[in-house]
């Protein structure tokens, strides 16, 4: 468990991992040079519970925390959370369990259910690959792996063969690192959900939207580069347009990016009650993104209709 600055939601999620149904585990907790109460709380649980070890540095981002943490462990299996979500209490017992039923498997994620700031239901975040044959469907037709990052168990000598985290791809680099991963492993995603995912305005996926969206288009296309066996774009080769198509491909994933980044905080703003805010950036972003807006209404109005 990385964490910065994470007083607020800490304790939640430490003790969800505590309290797990199996419990022969280490818990590594690397406090990243965080300036709140943070390291008051770890300490506090840290002198109850001796499976937990606490790492304290100066502030080096999420990536090379968990870098250090995977270093660190002395366990085959890693298991990752981040300290302002909830392991459900059968987690590491579910995940474990699967994996003996498909040992080929090297990075195993889950669904989750997605919560507001206050701990309130709000829906079902579901990916994939979901089995082993789904995987190797989508590696077939070129696809790229979605996981939800802290529902992650993964194979701590896979990962580090393949150099861990890799910090220059920012906000991506947990993308960037399953990209790598299902060139030569077995990722998927167990269809159940495992974990309580917060969505906050402090979330990573929030104050670092357009830097994700584009770290994960270059994260694509560094790995259709590497299918192809062509060299792998640098991101300035990557962002410089070679034609008046390439340059209009970046004005329209600009638009989409800021349609969806204006879907994601009207959704988050009626979450949190502030209904005029909501609609008006539900406007904005149907004036982008009009088809996208009215679908996912109608998808949503057709679930509530189902009895």
């Amino acid at each position: 468990m990385p964490v910065y600055n994470g007083e607020r939601y800490l304790a939640g999620a430490i003790e969800s991992v505590l309290q797990q149904t199996h419990g022969d585990f280490e818990f590594i907790v690397v406090n990243d040079g965080s300036t709140d109460r943070t390291q008051e709380i770890i300490d506090r649980y840290a002198a109850r519970d001796g499976r937990m070890k606490v790492i304290s540095q100066t502030n080096a981002g999420q990536a090379e925390s968990l870098n250090r943490a995977l270093a660190t462990a002395n366990n085959e299996w890693v298991a990752i959370l981040d300290a302002d979500d909830i392991c459900m209490p059968h987690r590491l017992e579910t995940q474990l369990g699967a994996l003996r039923r498909e040992p080929l498997i090297r990075v195993l994620g889950s669904h989750a259910v997605q919560i507001d700031q206050w701990g309130a239901e709000q829906g079902t975040r579901a990916v994939g690959p979901g089995s082993v044959p789904e995987f190797r469907r989508l590696a077939e037709q070129g696809g790229q792996v979605v996981l939800v990052h802290p529902s992650v168990m993964m194979h701590r000598p896979t990962i580090l063969a393949l150099g861990g985290y890799d910090a220059s791809f920012g906000a991506a680099a947990d993308i960037e690192l399953w990209s790598r991963a299902s060139d030569e492993h077995v990722v998927v995603s167990l269809p159940e959900t495992l974990i309580y995912y917060r969505t906050h305005p402090a979330n990573m996926s929030m104050t670092r939207f357009f830097e994700q969206r584009l770290m994960m288009r270059w994260t694509l296309s560094r790995q259709q580069a590497r299918r192809r066996g062509l060299p792998q774009p640098t991101l300035e080769e990557y962002q410089r347009p070679h034609s008046g198509w390439s340059k209009l491909q970046s004005l329209d994933h600009k638009r989409k990016d800021r349609g969806e980044c204006l879907i994601a905080r009207s959704a988050l703003a009626w979450r949190e009650g502030c209904r005029l805010r909501a609609l008006l950036l539900r406007g904005a972003a149907l004036a982008l993104l009009p088809a996208l807006v009215t679908t996912r209404v109608a998808g949503r109005r057709a679930r509530k209709k189902k009895p």
